[in-house]
């Protein structure tokens, strides 16, 4: 009799992890866009990043710039890259100075787009984002969106060859 009452309860408890744990659309997301299934990472991501989650809107603005699952559009992965960088996430600050940095950009003004670049570079670079602090080195060195200092130059790259940045460190072993 007593054994009954515990088979029931055992079952339960073994049981428990399996129907209480719940699908994270993010991370199926991101497991579908590993797989190549970008029809479904789309379908998973979009709703979040239009929920303001900052990690889909990257990842939806990654797949509008090559094209996967959507039609490639530079304007919508700028939409969704400066949505997820205004939040403060470093590798959508660096996609940003990317687009900004190769003219994918149409700016309005006199506005310089080198010139906004270093400024998303710098916001992942202080996150301590290698690539970022590459890129951000190589406008110091070239003066393309600031002004020209081969020491601040120096400085970001350092740092990013510190985190294994490879064109980093092949830079700094060729300067000496």
């Amino acid at each position: 009799m007593r054994r009954r009452r515990l088979m029931p309860l055992m079952l339960g408890s073994l049981l428990w992890p399996v129907f209480s744990a719940q699908a994270d659309p993010l991370q199926d997301g991101i497991a579908a866009v590993q797989r190549k299934d970008y029809p479904e990472a789309v379908r998973l991501l979009e709703p979040l990043a239009r929920a303001g989650n900052a990690s889909a809107q990257l990842r939806l603005g990654l797949l509008y710039y090559h094209g996967h699952g959507v039609r490639e559009s530079d304007a919508q992965a700028l939409q969704w890259f400066e949505r997820a960088a205004r939040q403060g996430l470093a590798d959508a600050q660096f996609h940003l100075g990317n687009m900004y940095a190769y003219g994918l950009v149409a700016l309005t003004g006199e506005s310089d787009p080198a010139r906004v670049a270093a400024q998303w570079y710098f916001e992942a670079a202080r996150q301590g984002h290698a690539d970022a602090q590459y890129s951000l080195g190589i406008l110091f060195l070239t003066g393309s969106g600031v002004l020209r200092d081969e020491v601040e130059a120096r400085r970001w790259i350092e740092r990013a060859a510190a985190q294994g940045h490879a064109d980093a460190a092949a830079y700094l072993k060729g300067k000496g």
